[in-house]
């Protein structure tokens, strides 16, 4: 007799913490048109490019991405929808984006140059996070991934758990 067992790990989304909005303030060099208008677009690219059914490291990168949206802009109804639909396991819609994957991207890697060159450490902590999701979005996109490659030579890695928290596994004492 044999006996066949099925050992299948369910992915889940893990929503990303988000008690106070890092970026939406009026001390980062971004209107709140703009981080508002980012926001849709990081959330419009998330649910166009990760499928129901999506494996663990897209839906890590769905967390790291909408959390992003979240904190450029807390009440913006699409990551907020995305948010909810992926924490629930919901289908989702297409969203029509405002900008291209390759025009977000450059918009980030552009947006994040600027807010280097005004200096400020929420600005430049900003900046990490933006040429970070613009190599995500577009990884053929070679100025976001050299600009990407000096933040890190020159600032530091980008710190995803201080801005989304820390996953449950990784909660584990060791």
């Amino acid at each position: 007799m044999i006996c066949e067992e099925s050992f299948s790990v369910e992915t889940k989304y893990t929503e990303p913490e988000v008690k106070e909005a890092r970026f939406d303030k009026d001390t980062v060099n971004l209107l709140k048109v703009d981080r508002d208008k980012l926001a849709s677009s990081v959330a419009a690219y998330v649910v166009n490019s990760i499928e129901g059914g999506a494996d663990g490291i897209a839906l890590d990168a769905a967390r790291r991405l909408l959390g992003f949206a979240l904190h450029l802009s807390p009440r913006n109804r699409d990551a907020v929808i995305a948010n909810y639909q992926f924490k629930k396991g919901l289908p989702r819609k297409k969203i029509e984006p405002e900008y291209s994957p390759v025009t977000l991207a450059e918009v980030l890697q552009s947006r994040a140059t600027f807010l280097i060159k005004n200096g400020g450490d929420l600005n430049v902590a900003l900046a990490g996070y933006m040429l970070s999701v613009a190599v995500q979005v577009d990884s053929t996109n070679e100025t976001a991934i050299y600009e990407l490659e000096m933040y890190r030579k020159d600032i530091g890695e980008i710190d995803w758990s201080s801005l989304i928290g820390e996953r449950l596994k990784d909660k584990v004492p060791k």
